[in-house]
């Protein structure tokens, strides 16, 4: 249903999706549009993730934190 929708935003445009390869994402039913192309990464390869390298900023400054409410963590990552 995501991708359908997705594809009907702005229906000329090439829409290119960088997915994990949870097996999900590759479901024989799965029905991918003509403007959508969906890129797999090679197993095991988070560096070419690009969510990955946010989280290995959060990462970083959030270890050894401990914050006592999402109010405290929601603050800290803004």
């Amino acid at each position: 249903m995501y991708l359908n929708q997705f594809s009907k935003h702005k229906p000329q445009e090439l829409k290119v999706v960088v997915l994990d390869n949870g097996a999900f994402h590759k479901a024989k039913q799965l029905v991918i549009p003509a403007n959508i192309i969906l890129i797999f990464p090679p197993p095991y390869s988070p560096e070419l993730n690009p969510a990955e390298k946010i989280w290995w900023n959060f990462k970083r400054d959030f270890a050894n934190k401990l914050f006592h409410n999402l109010h405290d963590l929601e603050k800290y990552v803004c």
